[in-house]
């Protein structure tokens, strides 16, 4: 507890102190100010011991959700309760995260004795990640206010804030989940296609394949039966998210590393609702987590653990040593999905040589993300020399980025060239068509 003067003590010490002088007027004067003085220090001194007597009769508790989507808006309650014979004028300043809006609160009160008081702040939070609310800081006035004093209380609460569109399946939006949750219900269904797993028999009719007939099954039955099948299950399926200095650009609501979370997480969903098994990687310079694919839907909780937080920390993209963690560790042939962008040549070349050599014992589809400040500066008009300088740059790059594209192509590798806004659908639509091809 930390105490320092209130405005009474203040006014006191000041009227003794322009009284002084008239000590030397008569001496008679000074025992006056003598006892009020030590008045005073007396009042103060047991007005400290009030407030020490407060601050041991407050408790304070914090009521938040533990989960919460991003940029949603949440409440944040804080209760005081107040046990002491006296009601208390306090003021509470309140410490929220630093990306959290607002960032402070302070609130002004009398909380009655022995009695309770409630006050709540609506806030939002615009960044994925871990978040921590406190701590609470308290400021009591003494009951003459002569002393006040604040304490810190340690009433801290952490928060996850994972991405919008996947912090509650019922508030996904409208257009975006009505389509995911029709691709939910075909990937529940039986996948008939191209597959070799057998599924059923069933009577054959005009457009199948005359190659499927079962002659067994068709002399059993005495009507032509054919084979059915679907596409396989329990696949390998990983997930590879940059989160190097090109992710971090801004997309409007979000950067692309934001939208790239967004879609991982819906796809893997995709992918563990079909029977497939599930992992997550991610990289800039090295490697920064890597979660071998797991089975089941309750392995999504431990996908959205390895990237809800993820954050760029500005550091130049390198694939390499994420190439050799995949050789390493993942031997058997998987889809793989990797999530990035290309930016100049020689990066984009050392990345295209590892998808390619990674294409050699896996399906390898990559999505590329966008610039959207690239496609900005090739339509605005020139009107100055700058303006020329940075169109040039613009149409250098786009075109970098579009050769390296056909180099992938090319080398056999499935290409997704997308805004990242728009990424979770067709990233959902090419998986569950490479999928459905059989191509693992």
């Amino acid at each position: 507890m930390k105490v320092r003067p209130g405005a009474n003590l203040v006014r006191g010490v000041v009227v003794l102190a322009l009284l002084t002088p008239l000590v030397f007027v008569s001496w008679l004067v000074a025992l006056p100010l003598a006892a009020g003085l030590g008045g005073l220090a007396w009042l103060a001194l047991g007005e400290r011991r009030a407030l020490r007597a407060a601050f041991d009769d407050m408790v304070v508790r914090r009521t938040m959700p533990a989960v919460i989507g991003r940029d949603a808006w949440f409440e944040v309650n804080l209760t005081v309760w107040n046990a002491g014979a006296r009601p208390l004028d306090i003021q509470i300043r309140d410490e929220h995260p630093e990306a959290a809006m607002p960032r402070l609160v302070v609130y002004a009160a009398q909380i009655p004795a022995s009695g309770t008081s409630r006050f709540t702040t609506r806030c939002r939070i615009p960044s994925r990640g871990r978040h921590e609310f406190g701590p609470v800081w308290l400021r009591v006035e003494g009951p003459r206010r002569l002393l006040e004093a604040h304490r810190s209380v340690d009433c801290v609460a952490r928060l996850k804030v994972l991405p919008e569109t996947f912090a509650s399946r019922e508030e996904l939006q409208k257009d975006l989940g009505a389509e995911l949750r029709l691709l939910d219900q075909q990937r529940r269904a039986r996948q008939f296609g191209t597959g070799t797993e057998f599924e059923s028999l069933y009577p054959f009719r005009m457009g199948d394949d005359p190659r499927r007939i079962d002659w067994r099954a068709t002399a059993r039955h005495q009507t032509l039966v054919v084979r059915r099948f679907q596409v396989e299950r329990h696949r390998d399926v990983m997930i590879i998210l940059d989160s190097g200095r090109l992710m971090g650009t801004d997309c409007g609501r979000g950067t692309k590393l934001d939208c790239a979370v967004d879609a991982s997480l819906n796809l893997a969903r995709v992918a563990l609702q079909s029977g497939d098994r599930c992992g997550v990687a991610t990289y800039d310079h090295n490697v920064r987590g890597f979660l071998p694919p797991i089975a089941g839907v309750s392995a999504l909780r431990a996908i959205v653990e390895c990237v809800y937080g993820l954050e760029t920390q500005w550091h130049e993209s390198d694939f390499t040593p994420m190439l050799a963690e995949l050789r390493a560790r993942q031997a058997k042939r998987t889809f793989l999905i990797v999530i990035s962008d290309l930016s100049d040549a020689e990066t984009s070349k050392r990345l295209c040589a590892s998808l390619q050599q990674l294409q050699r014992q896996h399906l390898v589809l990559f999505a590329a993300l966008k610039t959207p400040l690239l496609s900005q500066v090739v339509r605005e008009p020139i009107e100055t020399v700058r303006d020329g300088a940075r169109k040039a740059v613009a149409f250098r790059l786009l075109r970098d980025r579009a050769r390296a594209l056909h180099a992938l192509r090319h080398g056999g590798v499935h290409i997704l060239d997308v805004e990242p806004q728009q990424l979770t659908l067709p990233l959902v639509n090419q998986f569950v068509e490479l999928r459905q091809r059989n191509l693992l």
